[in-house]
């Protein structure tokens, strides 16, 4: 062991860093990561920047492994990548600038933690600095990436142990979790460098700080004792919580809904290109059986604003047994010009109830080059729609509604489009919660259709509510998230059903994220600064001999006086 530890961290540390920190990001950067593979990252990182930063070589050894870094998540992206643009060679220029900055943050936010977290007195917020650090990066990083979190470095297969922190949290605490788990072990590697523990002597890669600031009764090894116990608490949770979907029989407390997703295959139709009457036929195979209908993101063109009203009223006097959410791309008016050269992509929800849309929502985040150059956004952001739903047939609408008329059920309904659910600030605007998100979408590989789906899930669970996700690209993947759902419903083309059960009466109480918003960043760094309640924790009264010591105690015999010996 002696051996491997000066192989290293002496002999060649810029050779073993640099290549296995590489090959973990190659890990790291796929589209749909997990959270095992960003944590070594990050602890490898940890662990090298203690000495990358003080060397002699430090701009040149820090070039070298941001390359490094650079090249392997280029890699990893590389397949689902190189058709994004119209040409190969300009999306693998995009490609690589776009890891080059991530790549360059993430360097960057281990140097200010090696630069400014040796300066805390506390041991506890030296431990938590990183953490709090880490967050804030990727939080300010999808308000300002044109891709939002697609371009973080964050896991997104599923919530695992610390799922259930995504209503209370979002993407901070997934953050938050990742870097801690990486400093918890970077500590760990550190006190096998040096041998001994903190004790004796603080490990030189564990910390920066110089003994004398360590003033604190939580020194460094029991704040990564304690940082280690309440990770692991913080998973508890997750085995004692159940999140399964609600039964889809109608009941007083149970409201079935039927969703369905628009997806007519091309050797049905003899034609690639697929019109709107296409859709409106693909429709009306459903419309019996499904009360909310979703077509694919950009599902038909529309020349100006007043075919598109010609083309919404022939789906309203076709599909007369659904409510149907059309999306479209429309031709529009420049009110700065009065020219009719932009375009957008939108989508209106369409029902019998009125003869006007209930919804018209319209994409406010562009795929970068590939949509911003063709495409005008929007800025105006979702709102709410409140839908009847009857009852069953098999059920007496006394029974449906005991308060009397009209006899109806209200389900709550908003939409977005594709790329808009790679923000969580999406629905901050939203002042009550909906009960189904539709969700249009069109994807180019499947690798970044399930990136974008794994998206959608974060934001149901955030959002403690459903979305339909229907992806109309080549091999997109289609499903319903959240509820109880994480699993999707199918890959490609082929429209589908589904009934789901939502709670009766709904809730529309906002989750602690959608609340608080932003807010959710001030937790963390209340972790880092908030160590005066742990300084006056004499921690050594938890150590096993004390406690063995206060439950083992025994009534002794009073001592004689003069007596050495205690019997």
């Amino acid at each position: 062991m002696h051996n491997l530890r000066d192989a290293i961290f002496h002999d060649h540390p810029q050779l073993f860093f640099t290549t296995f920190t590489s090959g973990l990001s190659f890990l790291a950067l796929i589209p749909t990561p997990s959270s095992a593979p960003i944590v070594l990252t990050l602890t490898t990182l940890l662990v090298y920047g203690q000495s990358l930063f003080r060397s002699h070589h430090a701009s040149k050894n820090t070039a070298i492994l941001t390359t490094a870094i650079t090249v392997a998540g280029a890699l990893a992206r590389a397949s689902p990548s190189v058709n994004a643009l119209s040409t190969v060679g300009a999306s693998v220029v995009v490609l690589c600038i776009l890891t080059l900055i991530t790549s360059s943050l993430t360097i960057f936010a281990v140097y200010i933690d090696t630069r400014l977290g040796s300066h805390f007195t506390a041991a506890w917020s030296r431990l938590t600095f990183f953490p709090a650090l880490w967050a804030t990066l990727w939080f300010g990083v999808s308000f300002i990436s044109p891709v939002g979190r697609l371009s973080a470095w964050s896991p997104t297969e599923d919530g695992g142990f610390y799922g259930w922190m995504a209503p209370f949290f979002g993407p901070v605490g997934n953050d938050w979790v990742v870097a801690a788990w990486a400093v918890v072990l970077s500590q760990a590697i550190g006190t096998w460098y040096i041998g001994e523990s903190d004790e004796e002597g603080i490990p030189e890669i564990a910390t920066t700080a110089p003994a004398t600031l360590q003033t604190s009764h939580l020194s460094q090894r029991n704040s990564s004792l304690l940082l280690a116990a309440i990770l692991l608490v913080l998973a508890t949770p997750s085995l004692l919580l159940s999140n399964f979907p609600l039964p889809v029989v109608a009941g007083p407390e149970i409201t079935p809904l039927s969703v369905g997703c628009i997806l007519p295959p091309y050797r049905r139709y003899k034609h690639h290109t697929l019109t709107l009457h296409d859709y409106i036929e693909e429709s009306k195979k459903l419309t019996s059986s499904a009360r909310f209908l979703l077509w694919p993101e950009g599902a038909v063109t529309f020349k100006s604003e007043d075919e598109l009203a010609q083309g919404l009223a022939q789906v309203q006097e076709a599909v007369t047994g659904s409510v149907v959410g059309v999306s479209f791309e429309e031709d529009f008016g420049d009110p700065t010009s009065g020219t009719s050269g932009s375009r957008r992509t939108g989508i209106a929800l369409v029902s019998q109830a009125s003869t006007s849309p209930e919804l018209v929502y319209y994409k406010r985040h562009l795929v970068p080059i590939a949509e911003s150059f063709s495409l005008s956004h929007s800025q105006v952001p979702p709102n709410i729609s409140i839908i009847p739903l009857a009852a069953p047939k098999d059920m007496n609408q006394t029974d449906w509604v005991p308060d009397g008329p009209p006899y109806t059920r209200p389900i709550s309904v908003t939409a977005s489009i594709c790329l808009d659910f790679a923000f969580p600030s999406l629905f901050a605007e939203l002042e009550t919660k909906p009960a189904l998100i539709l969700a249009p979408a069109r994807t180019w590989d499947i690798a970044v259709g399930h990136a974008m789906w794994q998206q959608a899930k974060q934001r149901a669970e955030e959002l403690g509510t459903m979305i339909l996700w229907c992806d109309g690209g080549d091999g997109g993947v289609s499903g319903i998230a959240g509820g109880g759902f994480n699993d999707l419903v199918q890959v490609g083309l082929g429209s589908w059903m589904k009934t789901v059960g939502i709670p009766y009466p709904f809730s529309e109480r906002q989750t602690v994220k959608h609340w608080a918003g932003d807010l959710v960043l001030l937790f963390v760094w209340l972790l880092v600064f908030g160590t005066k309640v742990l300084d006056h924790i004499h921690f050594g009264a938890f150590r096993l001999e004390n406690v063995r010591k206060i439950f083992l105690k025994k009534e002794n015999p009073p001592v004689p006086e003069g007596n050495l010996m205690n019997l």
